[in-house]
């Protein structure tokens, strides 16, 4: 089963940029009135407990049949961490989000569930003290995993502040459904419209490298390594998106800054 899922996964982060350019996910900026809409905040939060707890229950079935070394704990320590802001404290603290289509949950449940499952069952397969020759590299991802978590919080912490402090009397803001967007500013949205994309890419990338230092593997493509496939899938998904939310922030806003979408340049 697992290589069967891994396969799947693997389409899907081929697919991914070319329907992110032609298709925008049904919710937020290009969310639509529908009677198949949820509520947001729920909807979300049902969507994104799903990763940690197939992570969990895949760890647990394998790690029941050997012992498991302490960096697999570790690794997957950081992977709860990671959804334990995103699909917790995040929505909690959260204005009420804009509706949610159906077929948006659906899919990132599927989505979830099939990353968690690789990803719970991959750690659980081993885990070891890194070799010296992996020593830095394994310290190095943990680096940019801490920074990556940081900056994804903050930039998410600007962006609800905007959800949550009245706009000023000269501050252009658009209506969009139930919800009132509006520029934000500070950190890197100096430089571009979706830091808080690029600090996510940037956590899991390093996980990514840790993981592959620390977690005993039989040498393969890449891709195989489901924390390397998770990275490719985030950057398929997000990538095209950002794009589009940049171009829509530029035809809704008029005093709308000079800024990249995501990477100078792009």
């Amino acid at each position: 089963m697992y290589h069967w899922v891994l396969q799947g996964m693997q389409a899907t982060a081929a697919a991914l940029p070319f329907l992110g350019t032609v298709v925008d996910a049904p919710f937020g900026k290009f969310g639509l009135p529908s009677r198949w809409n949820v509520h947001g905040n729920a909807g979300w939060m049902v969507m994104e407990c799903v990763a940690p707890i197939i992570t969990t229950l895949s760890f647990f079935s394998v790690s029941a049949h050997h012992e498991v070394h302490v960096w697999a704990w570790r690794m997957l320590s950081l992977f709860q961490l990671h959804y334990a802001n995103r699909a917790l404290i995040q929505p909690l603290l959260n204005a009420p989000r804009s509706p949610l289509h159906i077929s948006v949950v659906l899919s990132a449940v599927a989505f979830n569930a099939a990353n968690g499952f690789l990803m719970g069952t991959w750690l659980a397969h081993g885990g070891s003290a890194p070799p010296p020759g992996m020593k830095l590299w394994a310290y190095i991802g943990l680096v940019l995993f801490v920074l990556g978590f940081v900056g994804n919080v903050y930039h998410d912490a600007l962006l609800r502040s905007l959800r949550l402090t009245p706009p000023s009397s000269s501050e252009q803001v658009v209506q969009h459904g139930a919800c009132i967007y509006r520029i934000p500013h500070g950190g890197l949205f100096r430089w571009i419209s979706y830091p808080h994309y690029v600090c996510e890419w940037i956590e899991w990338t390093g996980y990514a490298l840790t993981c592959i230092a620390v977690v005993p593997h039989t040498p393969d493509a890449l891709v195989s390594y489901p924390p390397v496939l998770f990275v490719m899938l985030e950057v398929g998904a997000m990538l095209p998106r950002a794009m589009r939310g940049h171009a829509w922030y530029q035809r809704h806003f008029v005093t709308y800054p000079a800024r990249w979408a995501i990477v100078p340049f792009v």
